[in-house]
């Protein structure tokens, strides 16, 4: 349930244009024949002009509140101004729906009347079922797409359809709903078809589309899902998709308690009754307050193989899993494992499968990440080399890391779509095209390193539709599965190949909190998505691996301005943080042992501050990596805050065309100096064919230390203002763990990219 933090004046408006008759089309080539016709109508006031389509739908919205903490009722948020794209379901989806509720049992009879919806719960005098499903009709067919963002149109289905991808909004249910390809119509939301005629119907607080069922995305976690396959196992078909065997390995590894957390209510309720407050406005860019975020969900992102593959690993017949009891399973799994050396050589293969350090347990939770992430943004499409918001052309390599669940270990998402058209891998070592004069597209890729694909479920075809519903990737209430193509691991060989190469994560992807809710590269240009704060962790711990202190205001900022801009930033967003600021980040483990440099990328100007960095395993006595770190400090000056500026101590200098012998040698003053230029692989403000983050004498990289480290120790990095000024920015925005085999490699230097 969605709680609208800014709230809206429900301000009714107080006079109707008058209805003039006339077609309006989608946003596509679709027959208009039989489209509703209006002028100047709202989202509610439309639907109300039609009764005998959506008059059960009307009487749902006058009787749903827009929260708990609010009397107002969701008919009049769609009186109010804003961008509201509106899924509305006829009368016969409802009564679709109530049919449905019949089949499963939890109501006798397909009515609003029915007795299981008149139940009172002794405890709140509540009819809960029948407000749940209410609920569950209304807040999952509307999208607040805010002040800033205009409603969804087909146009916006059409680019995702075809991968399945989800909308960048969540509705009021706080869910992303996924488009594909309709079974009956040219675009389905959540498997629900979307009218080709009664789509895209403009009105002035939205865009309504009709919808032929009830979208009621699920409940179930992740945890609940699992259990059922076991429980029904006897009777299911197995196919491609059916996921017996990660459901038996879930159980023996101990792991069912973990997939069924949904939400940290204690946040919830601190936060609506006051107890935590919004930050105070950032005192640089925004003239709103630093909001905190509306909920803290918890979430997973589940690989797996499916049950089709693993019959043809175990050598069992095709259709015949389901057969063998979990406990035989689990163990020809385990042994399956042991006999590939499919985990990392100080593994213990014992059958304790809930202690970190068993085979089975790493195996497994190597499948699994602690955040939720929609597949889109298992990579950032922003502004690498060639790509923009406006041409969304994807050529070059593109990256990230994220923290497994259990025993810390590193997993790569990679793309590059030049090779391989939207398909993201995992593990995927390729040879690039990297030379100081190539384009950072992939060359090529040795058969032991291609990695796991992850899988596009195709979209049904219309003479399919009633598939066996065993064979269907699940949408869970709290984690996103997906099928990948080939076993994923992670091995003595994939700790080798990912510690050869630098490691460069997004300061935002180490904080898995952010992904789960939302925040993270959120498509909302209104100022609660632009700049999110943090509560500090006296207050409430929000983000798990991060210790705020009480003088430090925490501000994410998203960096995305626009649709076609952004800062000079990786990705785009960035971590800001202000005041007589201390914060210490849990950092990801590191693949190998080795002797390592840790970077930070620093986009500087007058406004940044300087801190005392200090790294180490022990979170409570860390010593001080190296002099402060100024962050004023560019290629060309040091800017002071009130225009002036210093000399600059980086040696910077702008590339030569031609001379690339004196390009290297300005990297290696520059190297000597503790500084190297932005990556080359990223434009400055997301324009296409712009500047590149190398060629901006504002964007560096800081190398902060060189240290061994191993890949079972945790280490911690601390910032510490040192600065009286208590408007000065500390700013992250990513961070690299470059080995010595990389920066220090006398055959084949680290690239510019």
């Amino acid at each position: 349930m969605k709680v609208i933090l800014k709230i809206k004046s429900i301000i009714l408006l107080l006079t109707m244009l008058a209805g003039v008759s006339m077609v309006q089309s989608c946003s596509e080539d679709i027959d208009t024949s039989a489209r509703y016709t209006f002028t100047g109508s709202t989202v509610y006031s439309y639907l109300e002009d039609y009764p005998e389509t959506y008059s059960e739908y009307i009487e749902l919205l006058n009787e749903v509140k827009i929260s708990d903490f609010s009397e107002s009722t969701v008919s009049q948020l769609l009186t109010a101004r804003g961008n509201y794209t509106c899924f509305a379901p006829t009368n016969e989806a409802i009564n679709k729906y109530l049919n449905g509720l019949v089949a499963e049992k939890k109501i006798s009879t397909p009515s609003w009347d029915a007795p299981e919806f008149q139940a009172v719960n002794p405890d709140t005098q509540e009819k809960d079922l029948l407000n749940e499903v209410r609920k569950t009709i209304v807040y999952n067919s509307i999208i607040d797409c805010g002040d800033d963002k205009e409603a969804y149109i087909t146009s916006d289905f059409s680019e995702r359809a075809n991968q399945k991808q989800m909308l960048g909004i969540a509705n009021m249910m706080n869910r992303k709903l996924q488009v594909s390809v309709g079974k009956n119509t040219k675009y389905a939301i959540n498997g629900c078809d979307v009218s080709n005629t009664n789509c895209d119907i403009y009105t002035i607080n939205g865009r309504i589309h009709q919808v032929d069922s009830v979208i009621a995305a699920s409940t179930e976690t992740a945890k609940q899902y699992f259990q059922k396959i076991v429980e029904n196992r006897r009777t299911m078909t197995v196919g491609e998709n059916t996921l017996y065997v990660t459901a038996c390995l879930v159980e023996a590894c101990g792991l069912g308690e973990e997939l069924s957390k949904t939400e940290d209510e204690n946040y919830y309720n601190k936060k609506m009754s006051g107890m935590l407050k919004d930050l105070d406005k950032h005192p640089t860019f925004y003239s709103n307050p630093g909001y905190l975020p509306e909920r803290r969900y918890y979430g997973f992102t589940i690989f797996t193989e499916g049950d089709r593959w693993w019959e043809n690993a175990l050598g069992l017949e095709e259709g015949t899993i389901n057969t063998v009891e979990p406990d035989e399973l689990v163990a020809k799994v385990a042994n399956y494992i042991k006999e590939n050396n499919l985990v990392l050589s100080t593994a213990v293969h014992d059958e304790n499968y809930k202690s970190e350090e068993n085979a089975l347990n790493q195996f497994v939770t190597y499948h699994i990440l602690p955040a939720k992430i929609e597949r889109d943004k298992l990579v950032i499409h922003f502004n690498e080399l060639y790509y923009s918001l406006d041409n969304q052309r994807k050529m070059a390599s593109v990256f990230d890391y994220y923290t497994t669940m259990g025993k810390r270990r590193l997993m790569k998402t990679y793309e590059a779509s030049n090779v391989n058209k939207d398909v993201i891998f995992i593990n995927r070592f390729p040879i690039l095209n990297n030379g100081r004069h190539d384009n950072y597209t992939e060359r090529d890729c040795e058969p032991d390193k291609v990695g796991v694909a992850i899988l596009v479920e195709k979209n049904e075809d219309e003479n399919n539709v009633d598939a066996e519903k065993d064979d269907k990737i699940p949408s869970l209430y709290n984690a996103y599965v997906y099928r990948v193509s080939n076993c994923l691991y992670f091995n003595d060989e994939v700790a080798k190949n990912m510690g050869s190469e630098r490691i460069r994560i997004d300061a935002s992807t180490m904080f898995k909190e952010l992904m789960t809710n939302d925040i993270r590269c959120n498509e909302n240009f209104t100022a609660k998505y632009q700049c999110v704060g943090m509560p500090k962790s006296k207050d409430y711990q929000y983000l798990e691996d991060c210790d705020i202190s009480e003088n430090t205001n925490f501000y994410y900022l998203t960096g995305r301005l626009s649709k076609t801009s952004c800062w000079k930033n990786y990705q785009g967003d960035e971590l800001n943080v202000v005041g007589n600021y201390e914060i210490t980040i849990k950092l990801p483990p590191v693949p190998l042992h080795d002797m390592y440099e840790l970077r930070l990328g620093v986009s500087t100007n007058d406004r940044r501050g300087m801190c005392q960095v200090y790294w180490g395993p022990n979170k409570n006595a860390l010593p001080a990596a190296g002099i402060p770190f100024d962050m004023r400090m560019g290629g060309k000056n040091l800017e002071v805050k009130g225009g002036g500026t210093l000399p600059s101590i980086v040696g910077w200098e702008v590339d030569q065309e031609d001379d690339d012998e004196v390009n290297v040698e300005v990297d290696k003053k520059m190297r000597n100096n503790g500084y190297m230029k932005g990556p080359n692989s990223y434009y400055e403000y997301g324009a296409a064919n712009g500047t590149t983050l190398r060629a901006s004498d504002k964007v560096l990289r800081r190398i902060i230390l060189r240290e061994e480290m191993w890949p079972n120790e945790t280490y911690y990095i601390q910032f510490k203002s040192v600065l009286e000024d208590t408007e000065t920015e500390f700013y992250l925005d990513y961070i690299e763990f470059c080995p010595k085999s990389v920066y220090d490699n006398p055959r084949i230097p680290e690239d510019i990219w």
